[in-house]
């Protein structure tokens, strides 16, 4: 019995390098070049970039509103120009870094629109049968920014 699966293990193994031959020899994956994927992600109509922003991703667009930790050295009205994308597309094409796509090929910018605070956050801490019971409030701060311009450049 154990001399059938091998033979059935050979014929499957020869099966598949029959397959494998049967690939044409002339079809292969084109090259591209850099400037050529650029000039197609630029002719499409809408962009997205999936940026870091505080050491967290956010996936954004033209005219979003991104809501991220506390920026603490920025102001009201500053623009930012977002340098850490770790993929750039549109609906067709997407162009993916490793780690991060070089910042010559985008444009992204981002302005700060205000700094305000969260709800009321109430933490309760509490031990059963300590007579121990804590509450803590508090307002989480936080950054809204405006993402104001996202471009492909061309090379």
């Amino acid at each position: 019995m154990f001399l059938t699966a091998l033979k059935g293990l050979g014929a499957l193994s020869s099966t598949a390098a029959r397959a494998a031959t049967s690939i044409p020899k002339n079809l292969s994956r084109g090259v591209h070049t850099d400037a050529s994927l650029l000039q197609k992600l630029r002719e499409q109509i809408r962009y997205y970039a999936v940026a870091d922003i505080a050491g967290r991703p956010f996936l954004v667009t033209k005219n979003d509103k991104v809501i991220v930790n506390r920026l603490n050295d920025v102001k009201v009205g500053d623009v930012l120009k977002l340098n850490r994308v770790r993929e750039l597309g549109s609906k067709d094409y997407t162009i993916k870094g490793s780690p991060y796509v070089s910042e010559q090929y985008y444009n992204i910018t981002a302005t700060v629109i205000e700094q305000p605070k969260s709800k009321l956050i109430r933490i309760v801490k509490k031990k059963r049968r300590k007579n121990y019971k804590r509450t803590i409030e508090h307002k989480q701060t936080h950054t809204v920014l405006r993402i104001s311009d996202v471009d492909v450049n061309a090379l």
